[in-house]
């Protein structure tokens, strides 16, 4: 349908909620936390955000529209965007703009068309069916078009009534859930792989406001491997909004346990040192929820039993996964479409991968996780000074 839309008479985007509507005495709050997410992103524009019977209408300048479209896609709890153009309920302008559509529509190669019409207002005086018929007969005779289609039109030309008229052919479909912030707070483990980043999107989806920690160990992982993940961090800003990523050295802890564990619970030992820091982190911030990239059997530590060890390092946080029943299929299909799959496959050194053994076990258990862990007398020492070195650097 887009190719039929004339942008040169779309001066309104109308923007439709979804999942708000559900939400009954609560939803003034989301619509406040929407409004406000919509200003923030489009505070570069003159635009106009205003309401007509319920829904939001964003009142723009024309060679403003794909800009503008583009950002609003990208604010959580819009499920869909009508790229409009807007009149008032006279008839001979609605039927006048109408027109104008359709004569574009025919130029550039629809040879049926089909008008539809939402009459939200009810003081409209004429019912959609029947106003949807008198204005499909007036494009027949003042346009070239010959044929109205009831099904699969070529065009399909909307009328939305409400205190204005918004007139458009093109729904656009836009990524839903929850305006940020609606849903609390969390800390992402953000790595420089495919995974976390498509983890902090799915939280951020969900209304959750978020903030990043990475790991690393210099000198044994570069300055470069920090740049890669402080640029996901920033793509990542256009869904999140502004953002925090910490940045935790962990060497002195995982020479620790390369020297006093068994070789095969390397992984998991560290995995448990991240986890215990980032709960720390967590709730000195006041950050509610722990979020991770990780998937059920994708590596040797995300097995049921390396979870379970996992999870048993957090004392009070839940550790959110949303890609805990997803395959690598479709976790790279989503990270292609935020824009992070790119930077993701560049090559960089993991805290992960430093000293991982070239056998890790598959199926630990936690009492012989608990014993290797006691091997080292000043664990929590290290852990206390390695918190106090933490560094940060902020986004958007």
């Amino acid at each position: 349908m887009e190719k039929y839309t004339d942008k040169n008479l779309l001066d309104t985007i109308g923007l439709s909620y979804g999942e708000l509507s559900l939400k009954g005495k609560n939803r003034g709050q989301f619509e406040r936390k929407l409004r406000n997410r919509i200003n923030r992103n489009l505070k570069e524009f003159d635009y106009k955000l205003v309401e007509d019977l319920s829904k939001l209408y964003v009142l723009i300048d024309p060679k403003d529209l794909e800009k503008i479209t583009e950002k609003l896609k990208k604010v959580f709890g819009i499920v869909g965007i009508n790229q409009s153009s807007r009149v008032s309920q006279k008839d001979e302008e609605i039927k006048a703009k109408v027109l104008e559509f359709a004569n574009y529509a025919y130029e550039k190669g629809a040879r049926t068309f089909k008008i539809s019409v939402n009459r939200s207002n009810k003081e409209f005086p004429i019912n959609s069916m029947d106003y949807a018929k008198e204005v499909g007969a007036f494009v027949l005779i003042n346009s070239p078009f010959e044929k109205v289609k009831m099904k699969d039109p070529d065009v399909m030309i909307y009328i939305d009534i409400r205190k204005e008229v918004y007139i458009y052919t093109t729904r656009i479909k836009t990524y839903g859930g929850l305006p940020l912030g609606s849903t609390g707070k969390g800390l992402v483990l953000l790595s420089g792989g495919i995974d976390s980043p498509v983890a902090s999107f799915m939280m951020a989806k969900r209304g959750m406001r978020i903030n990043f920690v990475t790991f690393n160990s210099f000198p044994f992982t570069s300055k470069q491997a920090l740049e890669k993940i402080k640029e996901l961090t920033n793509i990542l800003t256009d869904y999140t909004g502004k953002s925090r990523l910490y940045t935790i050295n962990i060497l002195k802890l995982q020479e620790e346990i390369n020297g006093k564990t068994r070789k095969e619970y390397a992984t998991i030992l560290t995995r448990r040192v991240m986890m215990r820091l980032s709960e720390r982190l967590a709730n000195s911030m006041q950050y509610q929820a722990l979020i991770t990239g990780e998937s059920l059997g994708q590596v040797a530590s995300q097995t049921l039993g390396g979870l379970t060890c996992t999870n048993a390092s957090v004392e009070k946080l839940p550790v959110f996964r949303p890609l805990i029943g997803m395959d690598k299929t479709e976790i790279i299909d989503i990270a292609k479409e935020i824009g992070t799959y790119e930077k993701s496959i560049e090559p960089h050194e993991d805290s992960c991968v430093i000293f991982a053994p070239k056998h890790p076990v598959t199926n630990p258990k936690l009492e012989d996780i608990l014993t290797e862990e006691a091997k080292i007398e000043n664990y929590e020492e290290l852990m206390d000074e390695i918190f106090s070195e933490k560094e940060y650097f902020n986004f958007g």
